[in-house]
């Protein structure tokens, strides 16, 4: 920096705000070439191009107009890196039409920082020499800028590294996820001065991304559907995990959102991404509306801002997952409570049961019933042997009693299910549907008394949902590797919620219920190899599914 005769005569106190500097050397150049236009440029690292930063006396048209290195005399003295005075009539992509130009460089060793450049509406008026004169001003104001821009990134990186330790400070006084990401969202656009600050969640199943907060959007931005990651920048955002800037949205590839920030007057737009390990869980975006390139200090301060953000969701997800740790827990206690107590009654009961199957044998000697009431007969005797085994599994609860494998009738489990229920089906007005296999048996690989008591809490529990009127369908389905038994209702249904939870012990919706039903089914159907799928709509019934593996004769 300089003090001769042709100062820019810039003092420290100038250097408080790097954009009064740079009028302030435009307007000296003015007053000491006597032109009537000047202008800065800017070279932009990430495009490798010129773009005016100030400028005095020049048209907007002008202003918005980027300049390749080596296109007119701007980018020929920035290309060359030499002051060059041209007529404009010659070379095109000056300052206005016509007239004279001279441009020099603004270097820091050996690192273009920009052009100076001053213009003239009139022809040949610049003078062999004042080339040097003007390069003599360039490489003062490069020292100064220089320093200016220091001193206000230095400020700059302390105010951000005190926003960055206040949402740190947020996250470590156990605020809400919802809390942090609107606080990131916020320091976001007020840090960069956006107009929008935005931030997007990843939602893994669809691959989409989702609007989660928006500050400065308008309504009509913040009611837009979800991105698919395949369609939008912020979709190369998050797959690649790298920032993406551009200073001119205009300029940008088309696509939905791009074409949504275009709508909201956004200009200038950064987006990074919002990481976990080496995963992608959202995007944090700013825009102005002003033109603008968002500086290397900028985009790590954003990227530091969406990494706080990253760490509230995985401490959200981590909180969850502990509460249903937790809940998993207390139920399995209270289970295990309820084995043991179930246990002891079942002991107490069991003898007296005993009594009963033998007293049964001897009420019954003699009779002489009616073939319908044989076969009532017989069934019960058969229930009182079930009842028994019932008790026996109750007692080796806490020991997961393996089920008795071996060759079972699909279409048996369900005829006997629906005998053992004819007279709550119909003292309900229920129809009963019963689909079973014509082209002989279908044999489940099982215990017969398990699947049995599994498929009659299904019914029951569709009855309940049912009464009064509907249809209940039984049906077998026989496949390759696997049986299908169906258990469909058209009662009043569930709610997603509900559905989800189904299987949960001590879960009853209805009144003296305990809760251990559908607990127990999927118990024992997951014990013989199989899996429950369940398929309900409020309103309009439910339809459980129990797959199980088919029986194979070993001796086949």
């Amino acid at each position: 920096m300089r003090g001769g005769p042709h100062s820019l005569g810039i003092c420290p106190k100038d250097l408080k705000d790097p954009g009064k500097l740079a009028n302030r050397i435009l307007a000296c150049l003015k007053n000491e070439f006597k032109v009537e236009r000047a202008a800065l440029y800017i070279l932009n690292p990430t495009h490798g191009d010129l773009e005016i930063e100030v400028a005095v006396g020049v048209a907007a048209a002008v202003r918005k107009k980027r300049l390749r290195l080596g296109e007119g005399v701007v980018g020929w003295v920035a290309s060359r890196g030499t002051a060059a005075r041209a007529d404009l009539q010659k070379i095109p992509g000056g300052l206005g039409r016509g007239g004279s130009e001279m441009a020099a460089p603004m270097s820091e060793g050996d690192n273009l920082l920009g052009v100076l450049v001053v213009g003239t509406r009139k022809k040949k008026y610049f003078q062999v020499g004042q080339e040097s004169i003007l390069a003599a001003f360039a490489q003062e104001a490069a020292g100064w800028l220089s320093l200016a821009w220091r001193v206000a990134g230095t400020r700059e990186e302390s105010q951000r590294a005190a926003a960055l330790a206040e949402v740190g400070a947020a996250i470590g006084a156990e605020e809400t996820a919802a809390a942090i990401l609107r606080r990131v969202t916020q320091e976001s656009a007020r840090l960069c001065g956006a107009n929008l600050a935005s931030l997007f969640l990843l939602e893994p199943a669809s691959q989409e991304l989702r609007l989660e907060l928006s500050h400065g959007g308008s309504r009509r931005y913040q009611a837009q559907p979800a991105l698919s990651t395949f369609e939008t920048v912020l979709g190369y955002v998050v797959r690649r995990r790298r920032p993406f800037t551009v200073s001119t949205v205009a300029e940008s590839p088309q696509d939905p959102h791009m074409e949504l920030i275009r709508q909201e007057g956004i200009t200038s737009f950064l987006a990074v991404p919002l990481a976990e390990k080496n995963q992608a869980v959202g995007v944090l975006c700013v825009g102005t509306k002003a033109s603008r390139r968002f500086s290397d200090a900028e985009i790590r301060l954003i990227e530091g801002l969406a990494g706080l953000a990253a760490a509230a969701l995985k401490r959200a997800k981590l909180a969850a997952r502990l509460d249903q740790t937790e809940e998993e827990l207390r139920g399995r206690e209270r289970l295990s409570s309820l084995g043991m107590l179930a246990a002891e009654v079942a002991h107490e009961v069991r003898n007296p049961l005993a009594v009963i199957r033998m007293l049964w044998h001897t009420a019954i000697r003699g009779l002489q019933p009616s073939p319908e009431q044989v076969k009532d007969l017989s069934l019960i005797e058969i229930k009182l042997g079930q009842m028994n085994s019932i008790l026996d599994r109750i007692l080796n609860f806490a020991r997961s009693a393996d089920p008795l494998i071996g060759a079972v009738n699909a279409a048996e489990i369900m005829s006997e299910v629906a005998l053992l229920t004819r007279s709550k089906l119909s003292l309900g007005g229920i129809r009963l549907l019963l689909k079973l296999p014509s082209a002989g048996p279908v044999e489940i690989r099982g215990d017969r008394s398990q699947l049995e008591q599994a498929v009659l809490n299904l019914v029951l529990n569709a009855l309940e949902s049912m009464s009064p009127g509907g249809t209940l369908t039984l049906q077998v389905l026989a496949r390759q590797e696997e049986v299908s038994l169906f258990v469909h209702d058209t009662g009043r249904g569930m709610e997603k919620e509900v559905t989800a939870r189904l299987f949960e012990p001590f879960l009853s919706r209805r009144p003296g219920g305990t809760g251990l039903g559908m607990a127990l089914v999927r118990r024992t159907v997951e014990a013989h190899g199989g899996t429950v799928r369940v398929e309900s709509k409020l309103g309009q019934g439910t339809k459980v599914e129990l797959r199980l593996p088919v029986w194979v004769n070993p001796k086949t």
